[in-house]
């Protein structure tokens, strides 16, 4: 392939860069045109393609992500507290790094060793960053490239294969044969040139997508088990529900709840007349249990549930804020209630970064005086990692918010025994905004690594059920108070991704390293030989 045409120089212009960002953006969720980013990153690769200096390669590789960051997550600045809208947009503003680092780095690869080595830099470093993101402590896998395919059901099915990573490389691929499409020379003539043969692999690359998305939505069949559920969504306003001490809103939930399993004759029993079949389990959403400061209250609520639920002969499943042993934490946990038995506990244990824990708090006073907001007691405090709650006839993976995007964090859920997920979730902070939607849609890409049903309940919207193919059923939107009753599938197989979980991004880190260690040797034991006829040139 010969070099670029000189045309390309004056074409792919800086605000090229700006052009992609807005693209990736707009394949993100809620907008779902997941097709755009398949060619999105070919103008900021061809911009690093023909840039020499480091600092303009990471400035525009930064204003690209960034502009995708706030295409697609400019909600986040739309909270009702103006502190948390604050540390939310440094939060846009640290997002794009990771990715501008992994260009910036894999220019210095191709300058060192050519095209072809800075490409495969380029891929390696991407991958490996987002495998950061995903499983670093303060890491929030949001905007990763992969999560652009979340809508696009029938090109996505292999992420039960290798999860996020595995889309995120899909995507990569298609857009450096774009690249390469741009940068080969035209060829004349009826014999097929590189232009043809690039063209060829992108719609191989498509097709092979598609038809092994298809065979596995035909392929997945009936277990023939399933689960009967139902789920409230009671669209109280996020400042209302934010009181952690507030024990009305139980009555008001189980109420709403004795509406899907009332007789006829008012009776609050199960029933399965007109071949309605009898709930298996209700699922209230996030923090809907108080938490109290004096035990024995605590322990009559945790009571009265389980005699509530025992007498209806169903399960109870609810987000819950519970006491952390001391004065100083809580937990925003999940809790199962199945008649006498003692109550199943989880607590969330992947918090938001500058949303519900300041990074390296406690660490030092100094770090403590400079918090925004200043420390107050209580603390939310880190949960266990992922504990299954066993039913009797389920066992359920439960996120709480923002979990649902640590894809790892669920396949922990399944590779335990979970044969379905459920989100529960707030979503009410932002008003109305992308950020349920986005959410939803998000996590439809858990029900597909994993095969499992995931159940999404929200206190003020979107509510719904999503199936192990991907499709999704909304059951309530924003700020719609609604009880809704459905059978969802429960399936036990593992998929490759459950087994051998973010396997793309854990390999990667092997090149990516190893070609970093080389370009660091290189550097110190050769060096480019200074060309002094150009030098003389300039003088």
């Amino acid at each position: 392939m010969r070099s670029p045409n000189p045309l390309l120089i004056r074409v792919f212009h800086p605000a090229w860069a700006m052009g992609a960002g807005i693209l990736l953006g707009l394949s993100m969720p809620p907008y779902g045109l997941y097709p755009l980013a398949w060619i999105a990153l070919v103008p900021l690769l061809v911009r690093w393609s023909l840039i020499k200096h480091t600092l303009t390669v990471f400035r525009e590789a930064y204003v690209a992500f960034l502009l995708m960051a706030i295409v697609a997550g400019f909600w986040v600045l739309l909270h009702s507290s103006m502190t948390v809208s604050l540390l939310s947009g440094a939060g846009l503003l640290l997002l794009p790094l990771p990715h501008a680092v992994a260009f910036t780095l894999a220019l210095l690869v191709r300058k060192r060793f050519g095209f072809v080595m800075g490409l495969i830099s380029l891929v390696a470093n991407v991958l490996a960053v987002e495998y950061l993101i995903a499983h670093g402590t303060f890491g929030v896998p949001w905007l990763l490239i992969g999560h652009t395919q979340a809508d696009g059901v029938l090109f996505n099915q292999h992420a039960d294969l290798g999860g996020v990573g595995l889309l995120t490389l899909g995507v990569l691929l298609s857009n450096i044969l774009g690249l390469l499409f741009v940068r080969a020379a035209y060829r004349p003539g009826p014999a097929p040139g590189w232009r043809s043969l690039i063209a060829l692999s992108f719609m191989t690359l498509l097709s092979g997508t598609a038809v092994y998305s298809d065979n596995q939505i035909v392929n997945l069949g009936d277990t023939g088990r399933s689960l009967q559920i139902g789920i409230v969504q009671p669209a109280v306003g996020a400042t209302e529900w934010a009181d952690a001490t507030d024990g009305t809103r139980v009555e008001n939930l189980a109420a709403l709840s004795d509406q899907l399993i009332t007789s006829s004759d008012g009776h609050v029993v199960q029933v399965a007349d007109a071949g309605r079949r009898e709930l298996d389990l209700l699922i209230w959403p996030e923090a809907s249990l108080p938490v109290y400061s004096e035990t024995a209250v605590q322990s009559r609520l945790y009571d009265r549930l389980s005699i509530w639920s025992s007498q209806r002969n169903i399960a109870l499943l609810s987000g819950a804020f519970t006491n952390g042993g001391g004065s100083n934490s809580y937990f925003n946990s999940a809790m199962l209630f199945e008649g006498s038995e003692q109550p199943q506990e989880y607590a969330k244990s992947h918090l938001v970064p500058l949303g519900e824990v300041i990074p390296f708090l406690n660490e030092s006073p100094l770090l403590d005086a400079m918090t925004i907001p200043p420390t107050v007691d209580p603390r939310l405090g880190h949960g266990n990692q992922a504990n299954v709650l066993r039913g009797g006839q389920f066992t359920a993976g439960t996120t709480i918010g923002s979990e649902s995007l640590h894809g790892d964090h669920v396949r922990e859920y399944v590779s335990g025994g979970a044969d379905m997920i459920v989100s529960l979730a707030q979503n009410g902070w932002w008003s109305y905004s992308p950020s349920a939607v986005q959410h939803l849609n998000l996590t439809r890409l858990r029900a597909i690594e994993t095969r499992r049903a995931v159940v999404i309940s929200t206190v003020s919207g979107t509510s719904g059920i999503i199936y192990p193919d991907g499709s999704v059923e909304r059951l309530a939107g924003w700020m719609q108070e609604e009880v809704a009753e459905r059978e969802i599938p429960l399936r036990d197989e593992q998929t490759f991704y459950v087994k051998h979980g973010d396997w793309p991004g854990r390999y990667s880190l092997i090149p990516a390293v190893g070609l970093l260690l080389l370009l660091g040797i290189s550097s110190i034991f050769y060096r480019r030989p200074v060309n002094n006829s150009s030098t003389r040139k300039r003088n």
